[in-house]
């Protein structure tokens, strides 16, 4: 039996090693599809229309948000069709501390942290809270599976957000 040479890159261990690293390189890859979905999520909002919003959903994806859950595109673009309507103020989102795990080849949690500034003609108004997303990716295309909005706080510039009273 002859000893394999390290310097081949044919040898078992080579292989192993490539396809680990390959592995990895896909994960990282899959990722940054998903952090990049966040931006184009933020982008739509920025300038929405309920379908563009939807359209970063999978045909089952579920928008999770504290009024419940809404399940399949058509849900989610009734959904956004709703909070986008007439009279909406106009909104600027920016999504920070934006940390991956991958789930699975094709699948990618990301959890984030949000903050939402909002004016009309008469108020301004400023809120943050949360995004748990479960991102699928299919032939190098980003889409929710699952997204949870979870908002922290809501408010007005003028009431503010004051601590609470210290005893």
């Amino acid at each position: 039996m002859t000893t394999p040479d390290p310097t081949d890159p044919t040898t078992p261990a080579d292989l192993t090693a490539l396809a680990d690293l390959a592995a990895r390189v896909a994960r990282l890859e899959e990722a940054e599809l998903a952090r990049n979905l966040l931006h184009a999520y933020a982008e739509v909002l920025d300038n929405p229309t309920p379908e563009a919003v939807a359209a970063l959903f999978t045909d089952d994806g579920v928008l999770s948000v504290p009024a419940g859950d809404f399940a399949g595109r058509d849900a989610v673009t009734a959904f956004y069709r709703d909070r986008l309507g007439p009279g909406a103020s106009e909104k600027r989102h920016f999504i920070m501390n934006v940390r991956t795990r991958p789930q699975a080849p094709g699948l990618v949690e990301v959890a984030s942290y949000f903050v939402f500034t909002a004016r009309e003609s008469t108020t301004s108004a400023l809120g943050w809270g949360t995004y748990l997303d479960l991102v699928e990716i299919t032939a190098g295309t980003p889409r929710f599976r699952h997204k949870t909005i979870t908002p922290h706080l809501a408010t007005d510039l003028t009431t503010g957000w004051p601590a609470p009273p210290r005893l």
